[in-house]
């Protein structure tokens, strides 16, 4: 093994040992945790250009996953579902920005960021509407609970129905902050999850179908 090699080996197990197992999430190292990462590095950026990316590609019954002229479509086919797609990746403290637009589907039909993804129970979830609310959940072993109030907010700066609309999830220790076209949102403290994977989600209530087109999805070291 070369010196670089051992040095960078040296670093990584330092990290580890100083970070517990916060930095280590299914045998991955946190992104923003690897040595020489900085304040404002991008750790991931995707603009789907490239269909050959690493996202999940799904088309059945129930939903549809994949990559389309506009960015990347999630299309969820049935009422009270949701549908998630992830880097793969593992973070401790990052900021996830994206694009998002509803192209199709309910008012109500939620979207947006998934930050320290543990698997599809076990997250937390920065969420805007299509009828213009917004607000951080936490699902937590598949129950939801939102945080920073009782419930979502209305937000009159989100652009409804079919608007594309900028949004930020700031993950930084126990803090945890949504913005949505350059505003800020709504800020809550919560430490169940210390680190895991990011991505993007979109879910439907009672009402039915909904489809939604993300682009520019960007992680930076806070």
């Amino acid at each position: 093994m070369s010196y670089q090699n051992r040095l960078f080996l040296a670093l990584v197990i330092l990290i580890l040992t100083l970070t517990g197992c916060n930095g280590f999430n299914k045998g991955k190292i946190s992104q923003d945790l690897l040595p020489g990462k900085v304040s404002g590095e991008v750790l991931f950026e995707d603009d789907f250009s490239n269909y050959s990316s690493g996202w999940e590609v799904v088309n059945n019954a129930y939903e549809l996953k994949g990559y389309s002229t506009g960015g990347y479509m999630i299309s969820i086919n049935q009422p009270d579902s949701r549908a998630i797609s992830t880097t793969n990746l593992n973070f401790t403290n990052s900021e996830i920005a994206v694009d998002v637009q509803k192209i199709t589907g309910a008012r109500d039909s939620q979207f947006g960021i998934v930050c320290r993804f543990q698997d599809k129970f076990n997250f937390y979830a920065f969420v805007i509407s299509a009828d213009g609310y917004a607000g951080i959940v936490r699902i937590e072993d598949g129950v939801s609970e939102t945080l920073g109030g009782n419930q979502l907010i209305r937000v009159e700066n989100i652009k409804q129905d079919d608007g594309t609309n900028a949004m930020k999830a700031v993950c930084r220790d126990d803090q945890l902050e949504l913005i949505v076209n350059s505003e800020t949102i709504v800020s809550a403290a919560d430490s169940v999850f210390a680190s895991g994977d990011a991505g993007i989600f979109a879910e439907t209530f009672d009402t039915g179908e909904s489809a939604v087109i993300f682009n520019h999805f960007v992680i930076t070291k806070p």
